[in-house]
């Protein structure tokens, strides 16, 4: 695994990437959703060992995994590029979250996370809000 997310997807071992709603500075490697249940820094994600490392930062909202259609709450630890998760009430995947990011372009098998897209799509439209 961690030869094929280096070679297919151009990721670094040891980067992190944060992800939360958008504060008043830019930040580099920082993936923007745009929901007021998003907390500014609200979770992280970071490569290590070629795998992908989630963990919450003590957001309010919670990161939650979705498994067999209910939010299972999510504090950190090793997850697949496929897993859906709720960042607060906004859905998506590990692999559509990259892709916003810009690490990798949409392949067939990520392609069901995106409606309409080209190669990217801002959050907004790449993950689905909850009622």
């Amino acid at each position: 695994m961690s030869n094929r997310l280096s070679k297919d997807f151009g990721l670094t071992d040891g980067q992190t990437y944060v992800i939360g709603r958008k504060g008043d500075v830019y930040i580099e490697d920082h993936i923007y959703i745009n929901s007021p249940t998003v907390s500014r820094r609200h979770a992280a994600m970071k490569i290590k060992n070629g795998r992908i490392y989630l963990r919450d930062l003590d957001s309010t909202n919670g990161t939650y995994l979705i498994e067999n259609d209910s939010l299972v709450p999510f504090k950190e630890g090793y997850t697949s590029p496929s897993q859906p998760i709720s960042i607060g009430k906004v859905k998506c995947t590990i692999n559509s979250l990259l892709a916003i990011a810009g690490v990798y372009s949409v392949s067939k098998d990520t392609a069901s996370d995106f409606k309409d897209t080209k190669l990217m799509l801002p959050i907004n439209k790449a993950c689905k809000r909850q009622s």
